[in-house]
């Protein structure tokens, strides 16, 4: 479903660890920092500048896999907003 929404401003990426558990499986965990990137209405082009809070840090969690061609592709993908291995 679309919801006619996209993403405009500056997303800080931080905090980044990998562990690879064999030849074709790793996990990834990074933080986000959104306090500076805001939904947007694509058809009126109008910007939701909604203030900065403990929820504007996330927290991810991603599991991958190697794949036949060698590719490394995300397999599962947890998120937790506001999470304190995030806070500021």
């Amino acid at each position: 479903m679309d919801a006619g929404i996209t993403y405009t401003g500056t997303v800080r990426y931080f905090n980044p660890s990998v562990v690879v558990y064999g030849k074709t499986s790793a996990g990834v965990t990074f933080c986000t920092d959104e306090t500076k990137a805001f939904n947007k209405n694509r058809k009126t082009k109008k910007v939701d500048r909604t203030p900065a809070d403990d929820d504007s840090y996330v927290y991810y969690n991603t599991h991958l896999k190697k794949n036949k061609d060698g590719v490394w592709q995300t397999t599962e993908l947890a998120s937790e907003r506001g999470s304190k291995k995030c806070a500021r």
